[in-house]
Parts: C-alpha cells; structure tokens; sequence
C-alpha cells in the first residue's frame, strides 16, 4: 500500500516538474520575440542561460538546446543589425553563430526528425556562409544543403520550408536570373501574402540588380522593403535596407 502511494507521489512529482518545465520553455521562448523586436541583446543573453539551464535539467529534451540556438542566432542578428557595416564586425557574432551550431547539433542527436531544427541550421548557416570567402565557405556548404534537403523531405508544404529553397535557389551557383529569384518568393506570397520576409528577400534581390546587370532596380527594391514593413514593423532589416536606399540615394 505505502509502495502504491509513493508511486502515486512520485508520478505526481514527475507531472508537475513537467508541467514546470513547459511553463519555463513557453516563458522563455516568449523572452526571445521580445528580445530580438527589441534588439535587447542582454535580455537575449539571460534568454539563453535560461534555455542551456533547462538543457541540463533535461538531457533528453531537444527543444531547450534547439531555443538556445534560436537565440545564439537572435544575438547574432542583433549585432548585425546594429553594426554600421552589413554585419558585425567584432567577432561577437561569429561566438554566437558557432554557439548556435553546437547546440543544433545536440538538438538533432535527440530528436533527428525536427523539420524547424534542420531549418533553422540552414539559416544559421545561411548566415555564416555570407560571410565567409571561397574555399572557406566550402567547409559549409555540405551541411547546409543537408539541411535544406532534409527539411524539404520532412515537411515539403511547410511554408518555411518553401522559404528556404528560395534562398538556396537564389544563392546558386551559377547565379540565376534575378527575374526566377523573384518568382521564387513570389510562388510563396500566393500562399501567404502576408508573409514579411518573403518581400524582404525579394528587397535584396532587387537591390543587387545593379552589380549583376547595371540597371537600377532600387525603386523595386525600396518598394518591396516598405511593403515587408507595413506586414511586420518590426522587421529590423527591411528597416536597415530602406535607411541605407534612402542615405544613398539622398530621399
């Protein structure tokens, strides 16, 4: 009877502590939308303590190593949007970009199937492969086109995931027309025209017209980066891209 009872206790333990958890998760997960609208990087640090906490309560979890990623990425971005230069030059970034593949990569060992986790290791690498010069961005591209190819299998309908083989289209080798990359994007919005960063991405496209082509497709580039703002004010890249058209363009 008493073994019966402390089972019962331990069982109830067991569910509060998880229900604790998924409180402390859903809280933190919360923390880093605030922090990155914000661009509160020491918010975001907290953040990420509190996820890598969570981690070692909870080994078998792979979401608490996948949100620390998440923000490690958040961080990065901030500094990036911060910089007066197209990304941070510090060196910081970069910490917070190989903190964010680690932890992916410890996501991935226990849970192998999670569409969002392979896609946010494609934008992680994404990002650092930006950066990078030839040979060293080679080191790279295996496990970012991986990535891509294992989101796409896992969930080929999923709109983020559409996103992605937008960008891994655009970022081609040899580059496609600008023209195909638009349409790219394009194919999303006629599924959710309400989607923000697909107009982002479309910005850019326009925006290096110029060194592909030598015609000006600035007016599209700024209108498409108006139209991601008024879907998502808080988009802080659409906000840097129309600040550096309009300083260099004088209007």
């Amino acid at each position: 009877m008493k073994k019966a009872a402390l089972r019962i206790i331990a069982v109830i333990i067991l569910g509060f502590s998880v229900s604790a958890c998924q409180y402390a998760l859903k809280g933190s997960v919360a923390d880093i939308k605030e922090g990155l609208q914000n661009l509160n990087i020491p918010f975001l640090e907290k953040t990420v303590k509190s996820f890598e906490e969570m981690a070692k309560e909870n080994p078998k979890d792979h979401q608490a190593p996948y949100y620390a990623a998440k923000t490690h990425f958040a961080i990065a971005d901030c500094l990036d949007i911060k910089s007066d230069m197209e990304f941070d030059q510090t060196g910081e970034g970069e910490k917070h970009i190989d903190a964010a593949l680690d932890l992916i990569k410890t996501s991935l060992g226990i849970k192998e199937d999670s569409v969002d986790t392979h896609i946010l290791q494609f934008m992680v690498l994404y990002r650092k492969m930006k950066h990078l010069n030839f040979p060293e961005l080679m080191l790279y591209a295996d496990a970012r086109t991986a990535a891509h190819d294992r989101a796409i299998e896992l969930a080929p309908d999923n709109l983020n995931v559409q996103l992605i083989v937008a960008l891994k289209f655009e970022d081609g080798w040899p580059r496609p027309p600008s023209e195909k990359s638009v349409e790219e994007y394009e194919k999303i919005l006629k599924k959710d025209p309400k989607m923000a960063e697909a107009y982002y991405q479309i910005g850019v496209v326009w925006e290096k017209y110029l060194e592909r082509t030598g015609i000006s497709k600035m007016d599209e580039a700024r209108e498409s980066y108006k139209k991601a703002l008024e879907l998502d004010p808080n988009h802080h890249w659409a906000q840097k891209k129309l600040k550096d058209l309009t300083s260099s363009s004088g209007f």
